[in-house]
């Protein structure tokens, strides 16, 4: 692209836009497209995804640093916005097409066409796939193996399906290129990390800002709580939909923007900020009702509090703020007990609204219990990602529903014995990457995939496509901070 390089160093404007790309506010920019084009139909968001498509392709002929890809590589997707009410993709019996209007989801596709084209072609020109592709890297062997057990789950079943070769396919190739191709196309780039955590914070901003677009309007027509006959009180989770993902889904996006915010709140100046948009993914997971992001989410923002005031040079500020943040935690904590357990009518209004009646666990204990026995019933290959989980009359219409919402459990009945070892070989170069060269720096980075696993454990992201790139794109740059000093970013 000879062509394009010269034109950059001639047009003052091209050479301004190259340079916010690299900067911070580029994230910043995009995040705030994809909140807009997110809440509203077609007739905006539709427009505002050419726009975003034209960043791509711009960075595709000019950028002269490929980290500005992160950007839409993790963003562009929730810039999805829906054309019908908020519960259509319940209604359709999880149908992940019923929120689009279909005449105008071809130009989506169109515009994911030249998104993934263009970056395929600006990587191979720029040598970057043959970077990904030309060493061993530290998560080869683990990756490979896993990408076998995928394509095998359920062979030699009792009821062999070729969706289970399609489900596989589909998810050893995200799992596999994302993180390849970003461990090439990274390579040589500079403030790679910080910017990528700019670009998951705003990521986690963008799902938390959609969401309360969508709750903001539920309240003012008064359908953000529902009141049964018998005096009890429940969110009203069915209209609090994207058209990316559930209640469950929003929440776990909320959550893996916690340890990116907190790396910036160690690493750059002014931590307040961010420690405070750690609170409010939390706070936005608990007004949605989502307990295990609400409990995971805690216990990742606690434990990357202790690591941010261990040292560096945020951390007198850092151990300020905890102890600030903490003591106010507790106080109002044991306020908001205090209410609930002096009153009997507190208490049932509070596990009527949680949902912290006899079904507490929505039926994951019955779900974890048959897939243990499909691992039974099939050791070695599993059962297949098509034949487990739900009954015929209960499955929805994607295969996600389907899912044992335990990523062990899962691997085990859909996955066999040859999927567990394909897994621990990739745990084994996850705690590689952890330990070799530690840093607490590297620690807050691999907290990302971290958090995918352990929201893993109560459901399915670590099968869904987009939680595979944010898990590829972080141990990506994990594996690069042991490697190559990152510069800062201004």
């Amino acid at each position: 692209m000879c062509f394009a390089k010269k034109l950059r160093e001639e047009n003052k404007l091209i050479r301004f836009l190259v340079n916010f790309q690299n900067s911070v506010w580029y994230p910043i920019l995009f995040a705030s497209l994809c909140i807009i084009s997110g809440t509203n139909t077609n007739t905006v968001y539709i427009p505002v995804l050419w726009i975003l498509t034209f960043f791509v392709l711009f960075s595709a002929f000019f950028t002269d640093d490929n980290k500005v890809f992160l950007t839409p590589l993790l963003m562009i997707f929730f810039g999805l916005g829906t054309d019908v009410q908020g519960d259509a993709f319940l209604q359709s019996n999880g149908n992940m097409l019923s929120s689009f209007d279909m005449s105008t989801f071809p130009q989506v596709i169109v515009m994911l066409v030249i998104c993934v084209g263009a970056l395929v072609i600006r990587l191979i020109i720029d040598g970057s796939v043959a970077a990904a592709f030309k060493k061993r890297r530290m998560f080869t062997v683990g990756i490979i193996a896993m990408d076998v057990a995928f394509l095998c789950n359920g062979l030699f079943g009792a009821d062999p399906s070729l969706s289970n070769l399609a489900y596989g396919a589909l998810l050893a190739s995200c799992f596999t290129v994302v993180y390849f191709l970003v461990s090439g196309m990274i390579e040589k780039s500079k403030g790679v990390t910080e910017y990528a955590c700019y670009a998951m914070t705003g990521t986690a901003y963008i799902a938390l800002m959609q969401i309360l677009t969508v709750v903001a309007r539920a309240m003012i027509h008064g359908k953000f709580f529902i009141e049964h006959a018998d005096g009890s009180t429940e969110i009203n989770r069915h209209t609090l939909v994207l058209s990316w993902g559930v209640t469950t889904v929003v929440a776990a996006v909320f959550v893996l923007g916690i340890p990116a915010a907190m790396y910036l709140a160690k690493n750059r100046k002014y931590p307040l900020f961010s420690y405070c948009s750690s609170i409010l993914f939390i706070f936005g997971a608990l007004l949605i009702n989502a307990r295990a992001a609400v409990l995971i989410g805690a216990f990742v923002f606690f434990i990357c509090c202790i690591l941010c005031c261990i040292k560096g040079k945020n951390a007198v500020q850092n151990r300020v703020l905890t102890a600030v943040i903490l003591s106010v935690s507790a106080l109002v904590g044991a306020f908001v007990l205090y209410q609930i357990f002096s009153s009997p009518e507190m208490m049932d209004k509070f596990k009527s609204i949680f949902r912290l009646g006899e079904n507490i666990d929505s039926g994951r204990f019955k779900l974890w219990r048959e897939g243990w026995n499909d691992f039974i019933s099939s050791p070695i290959f599993g059962i297949g990602f098509e034949n487990g989980g739900y009954a015929d009359e209960a499955k929805r219409n994607n295969f996600y529903s389907n899912m044992y919402h335990c990523v062990f459990v899962q691997i085990l009945g859909a996955m066999g014995s040859v999927g567990a070892v394909a897994f621990v070989l990739h745990l084994v170069s996850l705690g590689w990457a952890t330990f070799k060269k530690f840093s607490i720096d590297k620690l807050l980075i691999l907290f990302v995939p971290f958090t995918v696993l352990l929201l893993s454990l109560l459901d399915n992201f670590f099968f869904y496509p987009h939680f595979q790139i944010f898990y590829g794109v972080f141990i990506a740059v994990s594996e690069r901070m042991i490697f190559k000093k990152d510069d800062k970013i201004e």
